[in-house]
């Protein structure tokens, strides 16, 4: 599967590196996984009306 995606604390000048930040502060529940061909999955779970 390749790197594993993990949060990064990236420095306030840094263009990138939030996206997973923005995720699990969101979501319920969020994973990733493999996928048929190069990349991987990210998944999360949203409660409706949180």
């Amino acid at each position: 599967m390749g790197v594993q995606p993990e949060e990064r604390r990236p420095e306030s000048d840094e263009c990138g590196g939030r996206g997973l930040i923005l995720v699990a502060a969101l979501a319920d529940r969020w994973g990733h996984g493999a996928r048929c061909g190069p990349g991987k999955v990210v998944w999360a779970e949203l409660t409706p009306g949180r």
